[in-house]
């Protein structure tokens, strides 16, 4: 019948769509998973497992470079060179700027007779004289004070010069007598006139050089006839002569040595 067979068509259709959709929907997703995703899961599964993240990154040097801060520069110095010394066989060598320095440095004080005098009226303040003599080939000798022996008694060496100094005495004044190379009488003559010095300054008669002429005696004063000195002396070939002092209200001078232009004066002692 026509109608039985249009449902019966119907029926088997709806059969057969029944059918196929039961089939496709797992071969839809099959085909969704396939040509969609199928790459990249295989790829992902082929790919080996990432190692974890290290726990303190160490790069290698050759991938990283590290570069030197100012800071750690300058903290950075090198020590101070050793320079050992080394012997040699050589001369040292003296360069100029030692030898000028060498030169410009501080000589000595002279111990004259006035430093003499001096320190020792600091220690014992009073009437003191301090003297010294040249001697000849000898030179300067140290200054003795309070009739001490300035020269060389007994040597035959002459005697060219004398300083002498005084405190408490109100000054001193002096003149030397010496040998006379033009003497016509066989004594010798004073070359100079008398030289004062007041109390702790040199005075100095005759001339200190080995060439100057050999003192024969000396006159000497001190304190304007208001003080008195004394003196002795050794004459060459007559040893020491007596004591002689000069006397206020006279002449205020007293003489030592010799008038004998052969015999020279060898040393010397003076109170005051």
């Amino acid at each position: 019948m026509p109608g039985r067979r249009v449902w019966i068509s119907l029926g088997w259709t709806a059969a057969a769509l029944t059918v196929v959709l039961a089939v496709g929907v797992p071969l839809v997703g099959s085909d969704v998973l396939t040509s969609q995703d199928s790459s990249e899961v295989v790829t992902a599964e082929s790919l080996p497992a990432a190692p974890p993240p290290p726990t303190s990154p160490s790069p290698t040097p050759t991938k990283t470079k590290m570069k030197a801060t100012p800071t750690a520069k300058a903290e950075v110095k090198a020590p101070p060179a050793v320079v050992t010394p080394r012997t040699s066989s050589a001369a040292p060598v003296t360069s100029a700027p030692a030898a000028a320095t060498t030169e410009k440095a501080a000589k000595p004080q002279v111990r004259t007779a006035a430093v003499a005098v001096q320190a020792l009226a600091t220690r014992n303040p009073g009437r003191h004289i301090c003297y010294r003599a040249y001697v000849e080939n000898l030179g300067w000798q140290a200054a003795v004070c309070d009739g001490a022996t300035a020269g060389a008694a007994g040597q035959g060496r002459p005697i060219k010069a004398l300083n002498i100094a005084v405190s408490g005495t109100n000054g001193t004044a002096a003149t030397a007598f010496v040998h006379n190379p033009d003497s016509t009488d066989g004594k010798g003559h004073y070359n100079a006139p008398w030289k004062g010095a007041v109390d702790g300054i040199d005075n100095y008669i005759g001339s200190g050089r080995n060439s100057a002429p050999d003192m024969l005696g000396f006159s000497i004063n001190v304190g304007n006839s208001t003080s008195v000195i004394c003196q002795t002396s050794y004459v060459h070939k007559e040893g020491w002569h007596g004591m002689g002092c000069d006397e206020p209200g006279g002449e205020n001078l007293i003489f030592g040595g010799t008038l004998t232009n052969d015999l020279w004066l060898e040393a010397v002692r003076f109170t005051v």
